[in-house]
Order: structure tokens, then sequence, then C-alpha cells
């Protein structure tokens, strides 16, 4: 019987040397219940530092009452106060991500999610581009219309000295007109080195969206596109003078003739 009285004093005591052990253990992880490893843990009293392995266990000397403090990069810093219950299990601790304040961008562009109908919206239309060239066109030409002028009323005006001779100033700027009409040189038919620079340059330049929607490949606008130099001699008439405008034109116009004689199926667009 005293064994027994004696055997159980035993276990007791152990069980409170045990409860009153100077180590804490404990285990960090993040809001979303990740372990997170390389945390490091503070003991304020003593300035012992230790760290997080990678399943975010860590094991620190304290007493009751002592101030830990547990930071990782990244997240919100945290201070705990060590109590008994500590000591007999495990610690555990969460630390919240820090939120990142990002500058508000204003999208003035809503994408659809279509890439043919976006890619459109990022450039002007056709008919837009087309409408401000040949507004900057008009601009550039000379009024037709003759602006009014303050004439002094027959009645009033001189005796004209040199009527019925001839007016030697308008005689020499007609001369002038004949001799550079004379020696300006007349359109020539381009090579082919020409035409294949020609050719590039009003493919990079029209809408080929325009044909393709008809059902035509490269190849296919290639063949058009030499189809309507034949028809139309764009390359002799453009090729030194390039007009966007009036080569778009006379595209359309060869272009309604073509589909009729070649077998292409409107295709139908998006949206």
């Amino acid at each position: 019987m005293k064994i027994k009285l004696l055997s159980l004093f035993i276990f007791l005591f152990s069980i409170k040397a045990f409860s009153q052990s100077e180590y804490v253990m404990g285990n960090i992880s993040n809001e979303n219940g990740d372990k997170l490893p390389n945390a490091s843990i503070v003991n304020i009293r003593t300035d012992q530092v230790v760290v997080s392995d990678f399943m975010g266990n860590f094991v620190i000397a304290a007493k009751a009452s002592d101030e830990l403090r547990i930071a990782r990069q990244g997240y919100e810093r945290k201070n705990l106060i060590v109590n008994v219950e500590n000591f007999s299990k495990s610690l555990d601790v969460k630390l919240f991500t820090i939120p990142l304040e990002i500058e508000e961008v204003k999208l003035t562009f809503r994408p659809t999610g279509i890439l043919k109908k976006d890619v459109s919206r990022l450039n002007p239309p056709p008919k837009v581009t087309a409408l401000n060239m040949a507004m900057n066109n008009y601009m550039r030409t000379p009024p037709n219309e003759v602006g009014p002028s303050a004439k002094v009323p027959s009645s009033f005006q001189q005796p004209n000295l040199l009527a019925g001779q001839m007016d030697m100033v308008k005689l020499a700027g007609a001369i002038g007109k004949l001799v550079g009409k004379a020696t300006q040189s007349p359109k020539t038919s381009a090579n082919y080195t020409e035409k294949q620079e020609f050719y590039k340059r009003v493919k990079a330049v029209v809408n080929i969206d325009y044909y393709t929607d008809y059902g035509l490949d490269e190849y296919d606008f290639d063949i058009f596109l030499a189809y309507a130099d034949e028809q139309k001699e764009l390359s002799k008439n453009y090729r030194n003078n390039f007009n966007k405008v009036a080569i778009e034109s006379q595209l359309k116009q060869v272009f309604a003739e073509y589909i009729k004689t070649h077998n292409f199926s409107k295709k139908v667009s998006e949206g």
C-alpha cells in the first residue's frame, strides 16, 4: 500500500514539473491555414530569437507573463503574453497578410472578349480614316468659287490706252504652260519591282478586313490586287503619287464585279 502511494506521488510530481517547463512550443500559419516557415519569434525579456521551421513549428524558452513578438515579412506583426496554459499545449499563432494598396486605374475601354471586335475599337474605323484623309485633301485644295473683289464700275474707269493690244504678261504665262506640258514626262507602266513595292504599300494601308470578310485569304487578295491593277492601272497611276482614298475606291469598284465570277462566301461578322 505504501509503495502504491509513493508511485502516485512521484507521478503527480512529474506532471506538475512538466507543466511548469520553461519552454513554449507553437506553430505559425497564415489566415488561409498555410504553414509559415522563417517567421521570427522574439522573447522581449531575454532577447532570444528563434525561427520557425518549414512546417511553421518553433520552440522558445519563456516564463509565464513573458511577451513574445512574432514577425514575418509581408505579414502583420503580433505580440502575445505567455500564460500557464502555453506550457502544456501548442501555441497556435495566426498571422494576417499586410494589405497592399494598388493605385486605382480608370479604364475607358471595356473589352468584350471578342478579339476581332476589340482590336477594331483600338484603331479608328476605316470609314473614319478615309473621311479624315478626304477632309485633309479637301482643305489643301484651292477653292473653286471665286471670291468677291472690289472693282471700279466701268463708268468710272480710266480709258484703257492699251485696249486692242496683246497682253505680253498673259502671253508669256500661256507659253510657259505649253512648255511645261511639253517637257512633263508622261505616265509609264511600272516594272516588276515597282509593282511589288506598290502592292506592299497598298496592303500596308488598305483595310484588308473588308475583303477577308468575303472569304479571301492573303493569297487570294494578292491575286485580286494584281487583277485590279490590270483593270485600273493602279501601279501606273499611283505608284509615284500614292492616294489611299482613290486606290481604296477603285479597288472596291473592281471587287464588286470580281466576286460575281469567283466563288467566295461572305462571312457573318461577330456581334
